[in-house]
């Protein structure tokens, strides 16, 4: 895995959200924090957390947990809504290193990183077009 500051940096503490990426999380949502937050201290990325929602370089994770009631049973799911701020010429790198910090804590994604280098192409084509 690359060093955080070959991808990340410069580092932006507030994130612009070009990408946003769900995560399905199998754990309780403090145990979620605590691994993200060790997992980030172990490769030396900055951070801050600030109640349910935690600020780095490039990205921001903001932790859930929905219940859906359905035919009298409740179910009840952590997720995390993850929102990614890629520099524009390191958006496959920086969006492929998150996912793999992020999958060292056992987060699971609905969707790969080929999917969110998609969406970021979508949406800075959509920006650049509402300023014209």
């Amino acid at each position: 895995m690359s060093n955080w500051e070959d991808v990340l940096a410069p580092c932006p503490m507030t994130v612009v959200p070009y990408v946003m990426v769900r995560a399905r999380i199998n754990m309780d949502i403090n145990d979620a924090k605590d691994k993200v937050m060790s997992v980030l201290r172990e490769h030396y990325i900055p951070f801050v957390l600030l109640g349910d929602v935690l600020v780095s370089c490039r990205f921001a994770i903001i932790f859930e947990k929905t219940t859906h009631y359905a035919g009298g049973n409740t179910d009840t799911t952590n997720h995390a809504i993850i929102h990614i701020d890629p520099p524009k010429d390191r958006v496959r790198e920086t969006i492929s290193f998150i996912f793999n910090i992020l999958r060292e804590t056992g987060f699971e994604f609905g969707m790969s990183v080929d999917d969110a280098v998609n969406e970021y192409d979508r949406v800075i084509r959509a920006t650049a077009c509402s300023y014209h």
